[in-house]
């Protein structure tokens, strides 16, 4: 790795930590340079501002998050139900691996919802997130295996509610969690909830 995008990703984690911990407003850059041990002309030779770094950050959390969710759940082989499962074992494994990055927008929705521009961007990600899973629980409904009387739409936003009420609690109570064991039980309570 070049070292300009060794710096750049350095600067981008110790933001996506501090913005996950203290909120975005409650992060100076002073704050992200001190992680760091960088100077401020280091992160302004790399991002022009503090949203910058946060449109960054968003753009990071679509391209490894839910693109990749996309793109692996449609390739994954298997009716409706199985896709699902596959994805709620994505969403698993990249919970463990990439903590902050998982629950980035599920802590920051509510601070940055003021900001008409990253209003804008946090919604661009959640509905390409939920066409997708609403894309599937139609396809279920059209198989005959996902029930029939409910909304795409409102099942797949019931998903990632779950979802990241789920992260949240896991992010409070990781330590007292077994996690195989709680993953199994929102499996088996969405899935119990949608199919015939």
């Amino acid at each position: 790795m070049k070292q300009s995008k060794k710096t750049e990703t350095i600067i981008l984690q110790a933001a996506l930590e501090l913005f996950v911990r203290k909120g975005y407003h409650g992060t100076s850059i002073n704050d992200i340079m001190k992680k760091v041990n960088f100077t401020k002309g280091a992160l302004y030779a790399h991002f022009k501002s503090k949203s910058e770094l946060l449109f960054k950050i968003i753009e990071e959390f679509k391209t490894k998050y839910i693109d990749q969710l996309i793109k692996t759940t449609t390739e994954h082989k298997g009716d409706t139900i199985e896709k699902l499962n596959y994805a709620l074992s994505f969403n698993s494994e990249f919970a463990l691996k990439n903590p902050d990055l998982c629950v980035f927008l599920t802590f920051m929705t509510t601070e940055l919802n003021s900001n008409i521009d990253f209003q804008y961007a946090l919604k661009a990600v959640y509905r390409t997130y939920m066409n997708f899973i609403s894309s599937l629980i139609s396809q279920g409904i059209r198989q005959g295996i996902i029930k029939n009387d409910l909304d795409p739409d409102l099942a797949a936003l019931t998903f990632m509610a779950i979802h990241d009420g789920s992260l949240h609690q896991w992010v409070l109570n990781r330590e007292h969690l077994d996690g195989r064991e709680y993953v199994r039980t929102f499996r088996t309570i969405f899935m119990k909830g949608i199919t015939k």
